[in-house]
């Protein structure tokens, strides 16, 4: 089956469900090709419509899952609608039941000195079985790159989970990608780490459920107002693109 995806502004967006995601990563766990999965939200996007190399970096990965409700409302502005948000936590936690399942070994890479650990003890809980073959902080220097590149290959985890936040953490994986070939599935989750050590709340599922995880995100980090703002633009530009579209399909009809 052909993937199909959305373009927005140049990005190519996966038009997908969290369970063909899923899919994807069981049968690259099987044996299958190994695939790298990036998570892009409407500021991801934003900087991926003003700034080229931002793109080609997003667009490296084998999926892009569409996180964040801003991406569906810009691609339903654009008259290219796609159906699912697909979260970055809530791939994390289909990764880490079919790991437990398939008896697949996790690294966990990403966040604070300790939550990467924490991380790990609370998912240890909620997936006895699995097998969390390594952990370390995301919060290091240029010079211990490589030692800890050299950690993860020696760990042969089945799945890399990297939270080190955008743009780094694309840009880490996609720099050591022939290093990772033996890792069948790589993931950026971004915050998932937060979450699992209990770190940071999510939100409750009802708020999901409504659509306003961002907003509730937006009340308890209360910088990310500053960031939601610099997002605008690219809402702006499709909200554009829609009222040109009503106006050209109007001209269409009065000829």
């Amino acid at each position: 089956m052909l993937k199909k995806y959305v373009n927005l502004f140049g990005l190519k967006i996966d038009d997908i469900s969290l369970l063909r995601a899923t899919t994807l990563a069981r049968t690259s766990l099987r044996g299958g090709e190994g695939r790298i999965f990036f998570t892009p939200n409407l500021e991801m996007l934003e900087m991926a419509r003003k700034n080229g190399e931002i793109r080609d970096l997003l667009n490296s990965a084998s999926v892009l899952l569409p996180d964040g409700e801003g991406v569906l409302l810009t691609s339903r502005l654009m008259k290219t609608p796609i159906k699912n948000k697909v979260a970055g936590i809530d791939f994390g936690e289909s990764l880490m039941d079919l790991a437990q399942k398939k008896g697949k070994s996790v690294f966990l890479l990403g966040s604070k000195l300790g939550v990467a650990k924490n991380a790990a003890k609370n998912l240890l809980i909620k997936y006895p079985n699995l097998k969390i073959c390594g952990i370390h902080s995301g919060y290091f220097q240029a010079e211990a790159e490589c030692e800890i590149v050299s950690k993860i290959k020696g760990a042969n985890p089945d799945i890399l989970i990297v939270c080190m936040g955008f743009p780094r953490q694309e840009k880490f994986v996609v720099k050591h990608k022939s290093e990772f070939e033996s890792i069948k599935v790589v993931a950026c989750l971004g915050g998932a780490l937060d979450i699992w050590s209990g770190r940071k709340k999510r939100a409750p599922k009802f708020i999901r459920n409504a659509h306003l995880e961002w907003l509730w995100r937006t009340a308890i980090e209360p910088k990310r107002v500053r960031r939601l703002f610099a997002s605008c633009p690219t809402l702006c530009l499709a909200l554009g693109y829609k009222f040109q579209k009503l106006v050209d399909d109007k001209s269409i009809k009065a000829k």
